[in-house]
């Protein structure tokens, strides 16, 4: 819990006791032991053990992707949460993760840091600054967190006592945007270049730049993208759906992602688990699922939005696609963990492919009335093991060097200078998508946009389709960009019930299209496609002004009398 109100569970000083643990000697998993500070930074490994504390998995929970306009869980109450009701409030469970756990780290990098220098005096400096850099580099990527979400949020930089911490005041979003960045620069001057997976100067560098796009410091965002860029150690994966999967862990594109093994005992079970994910062929649920504004966002290969291009067909919609479409969704009547899989109301049969025999179809709701609602499943990081486990041993990254490029394409295009090198930097990974090199116009849909807006129109959506699924990004450009008024108030829709599916329209009817704007947001017409049958409404989604920032917590307010609450709570 927070570090200043930590006795609502038990009374403990957080000068006397020290919970961090000792992890994986290859992965830093979950913690497994604890040392007290009475004896604690004799040599080089007690340090580590510390350290290894503020990489615990259950701190770098990302929010659920399910709370943007990309993805709908058919959970009811559970999953159609306060987020997409709008019904957020100081006492919702999803303030918990945001608030608790990011001070929860920031009190374990306190102690750390406020001991460290006792332990210069019997540990290599060099190891001592290693840690510091890292220990600061977190605080501050926890901070850069709270202050975007909550905006005035209490600065705590050192251990506090009981009574300290029952007096603790809100400071103004301004100061610790200031104190993240300082903490930042002054960890990177620190931390070494290398691509080892933990608090890097590139994970610093990357941190800040996302940090400063989020707080309009567009100049601050360039500078700090530019020098991850110039340093080389990075690059983009010329294997996209690899990428996300265990066998990718060594992706050069990789900056930071927290690890999870099943051999080691570490699950992940974040968005709903991975039942909610998988297909229910395959022993899942198909709970958690895409929605039709994403699959409709995917340009066709023409790099024509499909209310432009001819290219587009709604009776076959994943052909003449985004390549990156068919390695995020999984496309009808292809092989998918173990399984054809086909959501057609008639098809009431699927192949195995492992036995080779025709089973029972689960992923069609003339069968299985839970089968996916939309009749989308993700396919993005998902992998055979999810199936033969009912759960996942997930990599969940927080940074890579895919999004470092369109950070710095959209600093560039917002500051309105070097327009052309932001165009440059878009169409590499549009290559990417395509197999190809940049300079091979030829063979992928190259942006030829040099002006502002029409760059801005092409970075949101590209943001959009090469991020999709990765945690909370795209929640967050919504907030941003004070878009999410716009997108999440809407009819979220599906597909018509089995027997009142008209089988000549399908998936999608080819008479009342999408338009997709300016922002790359999709107006799927929902009401005209219910109203024609064409879809049926899944959810009635919101959002309200006031959640552009977050509650700060009632039960912090309540032991601390010197907290304030945001507007509108």
């Amino acid at each position: 819990m927070l570090s200043f109100s930590i006795m609502k569970k038990t009374i403990v000083i957080i000068s006397a006791t020290w919970l961090f643990f000792a992890g994986c000697e290859t992965l830093d998993l979950e913690p497994q032991t604890a040392v007290s500070t009475s004896n604690f930074f004799n040599n080089a490994d007690e340090l580590q053990i510390a350290l290894n504390g503020l990489y615990e998995q259950r701190l770098w929970r990302l929010d659920e992707s399910y709370w943007d306009d990309d993805g709908h869980h058919r959970g009811g109450g559970q999953r159609n949460n306060a987020i997409s009701r709008a019904t957020l409030n100081a006492t919702s469970g999803e303030i918990e993760p945001s608030w608790d756990l990011s001070y929860e780290a920031i009190k374990r990098a306190n102690v750390l840091l406020d001991q460290l220098p006792a332990a210069r005096e019997k540990i290599d400096n060099t190891i001592v600054d290693q840690a510091e850099g890292e220990a600061r580099a977190i605080r501050a990527y926890f901070y850069s967190k709270l202050a975007f979400k909550f905006g005035a949020i209490p600065l705590i930089t050192a251990p506090l006592t009981i009574q300290e911490s029952l007096e603790v005041e809100r400071t103004p979003q301004e100061n610790v945007k200031q104190f993240v960045y300082d903490e930042l620069d002054a960890a990177a001057s620190i931390l070494p270049e290398g691509n080892e997976n933990k608090a890097t100067q590139g994970f610093t560098l990357g941190i800040k730049a996302r940090f400063a796009l989020y707080m309009g410091d567009y100049a601050i965002a360039r500078d700090a993208a530019r020098a991850v860029i110039d340093s080389d150690v990075y690059s983009l994966d010329t294997d996209f759906q690899e990428m996300f999967l265990k066998a990718g862990a060594s992706s050069p594109e990789h900056i930071y992602f927290v690890p999870h093994s099943f051999e080691l005992g570490s699950t992940w079970n974040f968005e709903g688990g991975a039942r909610g994910i998988i297909t229910r062929n395959a022993g899942g649920f198909g709970a958690n699922m895409p929605t039709w504004e994403a699959i409709s966002i995917f340009e066709c290969a023409d790099g024509l939005t499909i209310d432009d291009s001819p290219l587009y067909d709604p009776f076959d919609p994943f052909s003449n696609r985004d390549p990156r479409l068919v390695q995020t969704m999984v496309e009808f009547g292809t092989d998918w963990l173990g399984y054809i899989y086909q959501p057609h109301p008639d098809s009431v049969t699927t192949l195995n492919t492992v036995t080779n025999t025709i089973v029972n179809n689960n992923d069609t709701r003339s069968v299985a009335i839970f089968a996916s609602f939309t009749g989308l499943v993700w396919k993005k990081g998902v992998e055979q093991s999810w199936s033969d486990n009912r759960t996942a041993d997930r990599n969940i990254i927080i940074l890579r060097y895919g999004d470092i490029l369109l950070m710095y394409a959209e600093a560039l295009i917002e500051l309105g200078e070097n327009l052309e090198a932001a165009q440059q930097t878009i169409n590499q990974l549009r290559a990417r998508a395509y197999s190809t090199t940049v300079e091979d116009m030829a063979n992928y849909p190259a942006i030829t946009e040099t002006d502002q807006a029409g760059l801005r129109e092409r970075l949101r959506r590209e943001r959009r389709v090469e991020l999709m699924f990765e945690g909370s990004l795209r929640f967050q450009d919504l907030r941003r960009w004070r878009l999410a008024e716009q997108a999440l108030n809407q009819l979220v829709v599906g597909l018509p019930e089995p027997q009142d599916q008209d089988r000549n329209q399908w998936p999608f009817n080819d008479q009342i299209l999408p338009d997709i704007d300016e922002n790359g947001l999709v107006n799927l017409k929902a009401q005209q496609l219910i109203d024609n049958g064409f879809a049926r409404l899944l959810e009635d989604y919101d959002f309200a002004e006031r959640m552009y920032l977050w509650p700060i917590p009632a039960d912090d307010i309540l032991l601390n009398s010197n907290l304030t609450q945001n507007t509108g709570y």
